[in-house]
């Protein structure tokens, strides 16, 4: 596995998790998340050769966890700045929206290095052919 650039990739979650937390993307969040995600497919088709759709992964799990906590730290910040985030806070459960947000962190990075994957894929399809 190559750690070092599924970390530095992962980078991006963070600076991601801020900039949701404090309301500075809300209207285009989803084409930042397209937009690293395709980055991320094309880097991590340069950068492995081998297990390049288990990287892949890996990295969009990581990432779901980055900004998964800090989207949970600065939960009262997220409230504030994002209304979309209002309705979480007010669900009838037992467990905290802050918690729920560090459960479901993981897997939503599942799904997100899923669609990493699937650039990553696109990208050496397109290499070898060339």
């Amino acid at each position: 596995m190559n750690w070092k650039t599924i970390l530095l990739l992962s980078l991006f979650a963070i600076l991601m998790g801020f900039l949701s937390v404090f309301g500075i993307i809300p209207d285009f969040e989803w084409l930042m998340w397209l937009v690293i995600a395709i980055v991320s497919g094309y880097v991590l088709n340069k950068q492995t050769k081998k297990l390049l759709f288990t990287h892949a992964v890996v990295t969009g799990i990581i990432m779901g966890v980055f900004n998964a906590v800090i989207q949970s730290v600065l939960f009262d910040t997220y409230l504030l700045t994002d209304p979309q985030i209002e309705g979480l806070s007010q669900w009838p459960t037992t467990i905290e929206p802050q918690y729920f947000l560090l459960i479901a962190g993981p897997f939503i990075g599942i799904v997100y290095g899923l669609v990493i994957g699937l650039f990553a894929l696109i990208f050496k399809k397109i290499s070898k052919s060339s």
